[in-house]
Order: structure tokens, then sequence, then C-alpha cells
């Protein structure tokens, strides 16, 4: 017996009683704008015959009366009946909570994500193992974008006692697999990190081919530059920061043609290379002997050397590996020019000129709802909205799983659209 006195729900009552209850639920009700429409046209009362061409319900049963004297039986005290009994709708006395703060926080705390499911697996046995914890209001079997089932659901429970004795079963299976489960606030928290890191190691690998490409742009470059001019490069130390390019040129022009200095003014050593036709060690060996086996810059008694062997290759590598890259930039910068300055118009243009001839898109922009449910079943429902009728607050990781996953919110913890097809009189 029921609470009113009456005989208790058989098990088809209680499916009809639940699902009827999830489509004029929070949950639902929320975000079906199909059902919103039908209960805006008559106080509230919304036909049987409409509610029958919904799909789960029409599986169950199309008998008003079944139907009727079901809910009759229902101890939630959420749908009343006409009199004539062909029509249902929620009590009045319980609108639809305001979408606060509060309110989206308490929904965070009762609501859980789950994963362990076949992919094959039944909402109905989903349900039965999830409310084995305590009254669902709501599940959703998350899809792909092929609408296959993922193995995994988003759930709410009636209250956070619940969802909360839900996450401390430990070592929960579902068959014989183990039950991953959060909270679908932590889950959305994990999946942000999962995406940052995601995007840090795109960014790391994308660095690492530009210095791959750079590398084996530089190599084929470097071979055009053919064989080195050995013993040409002197090593030197002891400068201070007072010592400059010029200086060093001025002192060395009398020994020897100076074709590069590698050295820069505050450093304490640096290179000089030599004309091939006057190799480095000749004009060590005047220097030292027009200036008492010393060679004095600015003051400074500096300590030099020819390089040789493999300090001398490694040397003309990286002289190489920069004439490659200064080649490589000018390349790229050629390719640049080349593409700049059009503008819409096919004119000349140029960076940031022109801005008279540029053309902005004004109007209404359209954001489009993904269906991720699986199915279409005709729901009389404009599934665009437009950018004026949304919130406007940043897009979050949830936003984006909610539109994909949970925009069709037809069904009683269910994937299936359920909303009637369109019929013609």
């Amino acid at each position: 017996m029921t609470e009113n006195g009456s005989e208790a729900p058989t098990a088809l009552e209680k499916q009809i009683i639940r699902q009827i209850e999830y489509y004029f639920g929070d949950a639902n009700l929320k975000r079906d704008r199909f059902l919103q429409e039908q209960v805006k046209e008559d106080e509230g009362w919304v036909p049987l015959e409409i509610m029958i061409k919904f799909n789960r319900l029409k599986a169950m049963t199309e008998d008003y009366n079944i139907i009727t004297t079901a809910l009759e039986k229902s101890t939630n005290n959420l749908i009343e009946v006409n009199e004539d009994r062909d029509k249902i709708r929620r009590y009045q006395s319980k609108p639809l909570p305001q979408d606060t703060t509060e309110y989206r926080k308490a929904l965070k705390e009762r609501s859980i994500y789950c994963k362990g499911f076949p992919l094959d697996e039944e909402l109905g046995k989903i349900q039965d193992f999830l409310d084995r914890f305590g009254e669902t209001e709501h599940i959703y079997m998350r899809r792909d974008i092929e609408k296959k089932f993922k193995g995994s659901v988003f759930a709410t429970y009636a209250d956070v006692e619940m969802a909360k004795k839900f996450m401390k079963e430990d070592g929960l299976k579902y068959g014989e697999n183990e039950v991953v489960k959060m909270f679908k606030e932590e889950y959305f928290l994990k999946k942000v990190e999962e995406r940052k890191q995601k995007r840090e190691e795109d960014k790391q690998k994308k660095l690492e081919e530009k210095d791959r490409k750079e590398k084996e742009a530089i190599e084929a470059t470097k071979a055009d530059f053919g064989e080195y001019d050995k013993g040409c490069i002197v090593h030197f130390s002891g400068a201070d920061d007072q010592t400059s390019r010029e200086d060093l040129k001025e002192f060395f022009a009398d020994y020897g043609t100076v074709s590069w200095i590698d050295f820069t003014r505050g450093q304490t050593k640096g290179h000089i290379r030599f004309d091939k036709e006057t190799p480095a060690a000749g004009v060590l060996e005047k220097a030292l002997a027009a200036n008492e086996n010393k060679i004095t810059v600015r003051g400074c008694d500096l300590e030099t050397c020819v390089l040789e062997g493999d300090e001398e290759a490694e040397h003309w590598n990286t002289i190489h590996e920069n004439m490659s890259m200064v080649r490589i930039k000018k390349q790229q910068g050629r390719k640049g020019k080349s593409g700049r300055g059009r503008n819409q118009r096919g004119g000349r243009g140029g960076y940031g000129g022109g801005s008279r001839d540029r053309v902005q898109y004004q109007g209404t922009k359209k954001v489009f709802k993904e269906d991720s449910d699986g199915e279409d079943e005709g729901v009389a429902e404009d599934m665009a909205v437009t950018k004026e009728e949304t919130t406007g607050r940043k897009r979050s990781l949830e936003d984006d799983e909610q539109k994909t996953e949970e925009t069709p919110a037809k069904q009683i913890k269910t994937t299936e659209a359920e909303a009637p097809a369109p019929q013609t009189s």
C-alpha cells in the first residue's frame, strides 16, 4: 500500500512513474524546449496524446488509464492528473528552481561520473546498479561523436548523502569490470588538467619538430660552404670591458688581413679569423716579434693560440651554422613578403594598412547545439540559439561537455531522444 492508501505500484507502474517524473523533473524540464512549449499552452497541462509519443513511455504503454493509475500511486507528489484523466502536469506548487549559484553548487555536490560499463549495456541495468546507493534523478549515458556509448555516465542523485554513499563504496565492480568513479566536478577539473598537459605536449612536439626541420635545413645549407680554410683562426683571452673589436682589428691589421672578429665588448675572450693568404700562425709570430713577445691590446696582455684539430673543426661548424641560419631567415623573409599586402579588393595594401577595406561580418552569430543522444525523433524544437541568448560568461570545459553530451534532455536518465515525432492532423 502507498501513503495515500492505494495499492503499491506494479513493476510497470513504477517504470511509468519514474519516466514521467523524469520528463517533468528539474534536470530535464529545464533543458527540454519541446516540453517547455507544451506546458506554456494550457496552464501547465500536457495532453496524454502528446506524452505517449515520447519513445520510452510509448514503449511501456499507450493506455491512458494505465498511465494515470500509475501516477496516482506515486508518493513524490510531483505530477497531477486532471479530472478527465487525459492530461497531466507538474504541480504548480513546485516550480522549477532558479538557476542560481547556490543551485548549481548543490547540483554539483550530488552529481557523479562513473565508468566501467559494457559498451552495449542498457540504461535500465545501469540505473538499477546506481540506485543501490540511493535514488538517481538523472543518468546520462555518454556517447562519442558517432553516437556510440562510451561506457561511462553522468548521474545525479536525489541528495548529497546518496552521492557520498556511492563515492565511499570501495572496490566497486560492475560485473567483472572495475568501476572508476568520482564527483562530476572532479572529473571536469581532471579533464582541464589533461587538456592543459596535452597542449603543453603538443607545443613541445611542435618545437621539437621545428628544431628538427631547422637542423635539417642548416645541415643542407652548410654543405654549400664546402671545406673550411685551416689555420686561420686565433683564440684570445684576457680582454677587459674596455676592449673593442676596433682595438683588436687595429692591432692585428699590421700583421695580416683580418676577415672577421668574433667578440663583443664586455667579454674577456673571443676569436679572430684571418684571410687564408695570411695564416694565423704567421700573424702571431710577426706580432710577438714586433712587440717584445707580447700581444698587448688597449693595456691588456692577451693570451693567444691558433685553433687546430677538433677545436678548429667545431668553431668552423658553428660559423657555418650561423651563416646557414642567416641565409634561411632571409629566404623565409622573402617568402613572407610575397604573401603580404593583399587586401580583400585584390590591391597591394600592407601591414595594418587599408583598414577601410577590411570586411567585417556583422549580424547575429548562431551557436548550434549538438544532439549527442544519437537519435532524432523529429523533436519540434529549435536547436539553434543566438549569441544574445547566451550568458556571456567565458565557456568552460564543463560547458563544452554539457553542450556536446547533455543538450538533448528528453529522456529519463537515458541517452535516447524521446520527444514525439511531429504529426499532421
